[in-house]
């Protein structure tokens, strides 16, 4: 049975790292969760009176690389903490350029939490880094090829718009992101059923979108395709 280990890099150091790969462990992946070392701080650092620093889980990170090797560590993010969609694929590519992938997970508020009172991810931004996230990792494309506006959104992903179609249309950029699986790389082993959103309104597809999924998908990236349009709800009468 494969074996994925997901760390606490605060209370690792190196040789615990080599540790967990001598044991049999396949994949190391660290829980960075914010894109910017500001947002980690204020949310699982100094900001809520933890030990936990940006520094140190770049180091476990780089001794992932290390000792695990290419495409077997990566680093999960959670979008839509107050960071710009720049800024979150500049970690994707940062994490790519070391030969690792991102796990990526769409912020929902969970009830009793600390940020309970902050709003879900708009779709829009979740589909757009989602979506830049898989170019990068899955399609040899770079952060340093698309166009952010002035508030640091995707406005083009520098890629012929029929490349882009083709890419949207395959739905595999919306799916749950993880551990590769054993059909394709780009299909997570770990589908996570409704991790981040509700199933009313998903974000991260467990399942391969249907074509309702895909025209709702183009809706919220306002890419509709011509005579394709999306009928609100639709998805939810082929459950």
């Amino acid at each position: 049975v494969p074996v994925s280990i997901l760390s606490n890099p605060t209370t690792m150091t190196r040789s615990d790292v080599t540790r967990l790969k001598d044991l049999g462990a396949e994949i190391f992946t660290v829980a960075l969760d914010a894109a910017t070392p500001d947002i980690f701080d204020r949310t699982r650092g100094k900001g809520v009176s933890s030990p936990h620093s940006w520094a140190k889980y770049w180091e476990i990170l780089e001794d992932a690389r290390d000792i695990f090797g290419a495409e077997k560590f990566g680093a999960h993010i959670i979008v839509g903490m107050g960071e710009t969609e720049y800024d979150v694929l500049s970690l994707v590519q940062r994490l790519r350029d070391m030969g690792g992938h991102s796990h990526m997970f769409c912020f929902f508020p969970e009830k009793g939490s600390l940020m309970d009172h902050l709003p879900a991810t708009p779709r829009d931004q979740w589909r757009r880094v989602q979506l830049g996230r898989y170019m990068i990792d899955y399609c040899d494309r770079r952060v340093e090829d698309m166009t952010f506006d002035g508030e640091g959104r995707v406005t083009d992903f520098g890629v012929p718009s029929g490349e882009l179609d083709a890419v949207i249309n395959s739905g595999i950029a919306f799916r749950t992101s993880g551990c590769p699986g054993k059909v394709r790389e780009d299909i997570s082993a770990c589908d996570r059923p409704y991790g981040d959103s509700p199933p009313s309104d998903i974000a991260s597809y467990p399942f391969q979108p249907a074509e309702a999924d895909i025209r709702r998908i183009r809706h919220q990236l306002g890419r509709e395709e011509p005579g394709k349009p999306y009928v609100e709800g639709e998805e939810l009468d082929t459950v």
